[in-house]
């Protein structure tokens, strides 16, 4: 508009004018996009920009309003809106509301104080200017309000719709640390996994017995470079049956399964279970584990809560209810047995048959107690190389 003016002498103000001022401008956006260069971080800028950008807006409707009655057939204000609405929907694209907001306030309030100055043109008798031409002025301000509403309102939504893709791109870049390939994005997606609810689920505990006296004889590092490849070894083992590794326990791991049936929960389990009690050859062979330590199981399952609970602290994926609370128990009665493998009964129900003609169970004795826990029975693998591990510590 500033470059029509300029060669057209458009407008009421000199052709010179004209050309200031676009030079004016010209050089301010200029400086201004110099100074925004990436990592400059001065938050000044958007603001200056804003009121550059408004201050024009409004040196354009001033410039355009008739002057007197020949002005008015002209029609030079109809044109005058155009800056004003492009250069306001350039300030919403910086998706901030209060740039918006202030743009404008600036730009309202100049045309305001314009439409003062018609008004009172209005009054004098020489200009021809009646009321009706003030109305179509007063109109063309409406429009812009209107337009900076639902400017506004749109930044507004497009900011929500915005911080809801990032919050769930975050919640899925934490969550895929834990949960295996494609299952953070479904519980991100999902509102049936994202919100707590009751369902099924089939649980795995492994745990290092005698890690203590591995301590007495290692060193620190060596210690922890152990301690994290076996965790590698069974988080991977887990997730490859379509687990979920809920927490790590010390020296300790926490699975859950909730993908399938409860058959094909507890199928997924004991798969798991067995991968992981073969010989860790990618951690350490129990022929080099000092005498005394090995590695154990508990399964079990039951109704439990699962999602996302999130305090407004943290955010996490896990599970809770009476069978993640039996656990635990079914664990120190594990050990106080010595025993290698423990399933709760109510799991080895949920297997198929040519699974559990791989077990060799025995019932482990209930003593006092025992009341509030499931009945257990001690596994063997037969016929699997984890035999020769749970052969030792029945």
């Amino acid at each position: 508009m500033l470059g029509v003016g300029a060669f057209l002498e458009y407008g009421h103000g000199h052709r010179e004018g004209h050309w200031i001022v676009l030079m004016v401008y010209g050089l301010t956006t200029i400086v201004l996009a110099l100074a925004s260069r990436p990592g400059a971080g001065w938050a000044w800028l958007p603001w200056a920009a804003t009121v550059t950008d408004a201050a024009l807006a409004v040196y354009v409707i001033a410039d355009h309003l008739p002057r007197d009655a020949h002005d008015l057939f002209l029609a030079t204000d109809a044109v005058s809106l155009l800056p004003a609405i492009l250069l306001l929907v350039q300030t919403g694209m910086r998706l901030r509301r209060d740039l918006v907001a202030t743009f404008a306030g600036i730009v309202t309030g100049g045309w305001l104080a314009s439409l003062a100055l018609l008004q009172y043109s209005a009054t004098l008798p020489a200009n021809g200017i009646t009321p009706a031409f003030t109305f179509r002025q007063t109109m063309g301000l409406i429009s812009f309000a209107v337009t900076a509403g639902f400017v506004l309102y749109a930044v507004h939504r497009t900011r929500l719709a915005w911080a809801a893709v990032l919050k769930a791109r975050w919640d899925r870049m934490l969550l895929s640390r834990f949960l295996p390939e494609g299952i953070a994005a479904e519980v991100v997606s999902s509102e049936d996994m994202t919100e707590i609810t009751e369902r099924h689920a089939c649980l795995l505990a492994v745990d290092i017995r005698g890690f203590s006296a591995l301590t007495r004889d290692r060193s620190a590092r060596d210690i922890i470079d152990d301690l994290m490849a076996f965790r590698r070894f069974v988080h991977d083992a887990v997730s490859r049956q379509g687990g979920i590794v809920d927490k790590y326990l010390g020296d300790g791991v926490l699975a859950v399964f909730l993908s399938g049936t409860p058959e094909e929960q507890a199928a997924q389990a004991f798969d798991a279970a067995e991968e992981i009690l073969r010989p860790l050859n990618t951690w350490q062979s129990h022929d080099e584990m000092p005498s005394g330590t090995h590695v154990i199981a508990t399964l079990h399952c039951g109704l439990v809560l699962a999602g996302v609970f999130d305090d407004g602290r943290r955010a996490e994926f896990t599970v809770l209810g009476p069978a993640m609370n039996a656990l635990p128990r079914m664990e120190r009665r594990s050990k106080e047995a010595n025993l290698g493998v423990v399933a709760s009964k109510k799991f080895l129900h949920l297997l198929a048959p040519f699974r559990r003609e791989r077990l060799d169970a025995r019932p482990v004795p209930r003593r006092l107690g025992d009341e509030d826990l499931p009945d257990l029975l001690s596994v063997r693998f037969v016929g699997s190389k984890a035999a020769c591990h749970e052969g030792s510590t029945r």
